[in-house]
C-alpha cells in the first residue's frame, strides 16, 4: 500500500514539475559585445554590432565580427542582423552602448527603450557618447592587443574610479530618463591616434545632447553631485610664468562633503546654497616648501579661490546647456511642489535662472 501511494505521489510531482521550456543554449547563439548607433544620412538609424567570434582552440585569440545595418528602430536593426548571420544574436554579454553625437542630439529614449525592456539584454552595459560617429570608433576593432569593446569598457570603468566620468548603465539611466526633474551626464569618448580618450562628459537635457564638460569640470560636477570615486585629483597652476613644471601643484581630494539646500524667495526666485568641504593632500609640488606653515596657508587660500572659480564655471556651463544634472527640479518637486508646478512646463529655461551660491 505504501509503495502504491509513493508511486502515485511521484507521478503527480513529476507531472506538475516545470521543464526547461525556455532554455537558450549558448551553442545556438552569436554573442553581442558592443553596439553603436549613429544618425544615417537619410535620417535612419545606423546600427553597428560588434559580435564576438570565439576561437576554435586555446591557441587562437577571439576576434570581432563587425556588422552595420540601416533601420528605423533598434529592434528592426536587430532583425536585419539576424538575417545576415548564422545562429541567433544574443545581447546578454553586451558591454558597451555608444551613441554618435549627431544621433545623441536627437531623443535617445527610443534607442534605449527596447534595450532596457529586453529580458535578455545586459542591463549593466555602459553607455557613452562619441565625438563623430560611434561606428568609426568601433571599427578600430582593437587598441593594441585588446579588443575595442573590452578596451572601452575597462577604460570607462577606470575613469569612474578616478572621478573623471559618471557611472551610467542601462539600469541606472532609465529612471532618470523618465524623470522630468533631473537630467543626466554620460562619458564622452574621443578617438585620438588609434586610441580612445575618455576624460570628458556629455551633458543632456530632455534626453538630447546639449554640451560637453571638460575633464576638470566633469570631476567637479561629480563632486558637486556627491558622487566621488575612489580617487579625485586636480592639477592647478599656482603662479604665472613659464611652463617649467614648477608653477603647478597636484592634489588629491581625500574626503568630500557636500551640503545643498534649495531656498525660494519672493517672485518665485530659486536659490541653491551649495557648500563643498574637502580634505585634500598634496600629491606633487616641485617647490617642496610644505614644511612652511605660511606657504601652506597661502596654497590653501589659492586653491580655495581657484576651485570656487571652477565650480562657478561648471555650473554656468551646465545652465547654458540646460542640463540639470544635480536634480534641482526633483528637489523642488519634493520640497516645494507649488513652486515646481509653476516652473515645470519650461524647466530648461527656468533652470538657467536659478541662482547658485556658497
Amino acid at each position: 500500500m505504501k509503495k502504491c501511494f509513493f508511486s502515485i505521489a511521484v507521478f503527480f510531482i513529476l507531472l506538475w514539475m516545470t521543464g526547461c521550456w525556455d532554455q537558450d543554449l549558448l551553442k545556438n547563439a552569436r554573442l553581442l559585445y558592443g553596439t553603436g548607433f549613429d544618425l544615417a544620412p537619410d535620417g535612419k538609424l545606423l546600427s553597428t554590432f560588434v559580435i564576438r567570434d570565439m576561437p576554435g582552440s586555446e591557441q587562437q585569440s577571439p576576434k570581432n565580427d563587425i556588422i552595420y545595418t540601416d533601420s528605423n528602430t533598434t529592434l528592426e536593426g536587430r532583425d536585419k542582423i539576424d538575417d545576415k548571420i548564422s545562429r541567433f544574436l544574443r545581447a546578454y554579454r553586451n558591454r558597451i552602448i555608444l551613441i554618435g553625437e549627431e544621433q545623441a542630439k536627437q531623443d535617445i529614449y527610443p534607442i534605449l527603450d527596447n534595450i532596457y525592456r529586453d529580458p535578455k539584454s545586459a542591463l549593466n552595459a555602459r553607455i557613452g557618447v562619441t565625438q563623430g560617429k560611434a561606428s568609426d570608433l568601433l571599427s578600430l576593432k582593437k587598441v593594441g592587443n585588446v579588443l575595442i569593446e573590452e578596451e572601452i569598457d575597462e577604460l570607462i570603468k577606470s575613469k569612474e574610479l578616478t572621478t573623471s566620468v559618471p557611472k551610467v548603465t542601462i539600469e541606472t539611466i532609465y529612471p532618470v530618463i523618465k524623470d522630468s526633474g533631473e537630467d543626466f551626464v554620460l562619458p564622452y569618448l574621443i578617438e585620438k591616434g588609434k586610441r580612445v580618450d575618455v576624460s570628458q562628459s556629455a551633458m543632456f537635457h530632455k534626453r538630447q545632447f546639449t554640451g560637453i564638460l571638460s575633464s576638470d569640470e566633469s570631476t567637479m560636477y561629480l563632486l558637486m553631485k556627491d558622487d566621488k570615486g575612489k580617487v579625485a585629483r586636480f592639477t592647478q597652476k599656482i603662479s604665472k610664468g613659464h611652463q617649467n613644471g614648477y608653477d603647478s601643484l597636484t592634489f588629491n581630494v581625500n574626503k568630500s562633503k557636500r551640503k545643498m539646500k534649495i531656498l525660494t524667495q519672493s517672485g518665485d526666485q530659486i536659490k541653491v546654497m551649495l557648500d563643498l568641504k574637502w580634505k585634500v593632500s598634496i600629491a606633487e609640488y616641485p617647490k617642496s616648501q610644505l614644511d612652511d606653515k605660511e606657504v601652506v596657508a597661502q596654497l590653501n587660500q589659492l586653491l580655495s579661490k581657484e576651485m570656487n572659480l571652477l565650480i562657478n564655471e561648471t555650473i554656468k556651463k551646465m545652465q547654458n546647456a540646460r542640463c540639470d544634472g544635480l536634480g534641482i527640479g526633483r528637489k523642488l518637486r519634493a520640497f516645494h511642489p507649488d513652486i515646481w508646478e509653476k516652473h515645470k512646463e519650461d524647466w530648461g529655461s527656468n533652470y538657467q535662472k536659478v541662482y547658485f551660491c556658497s
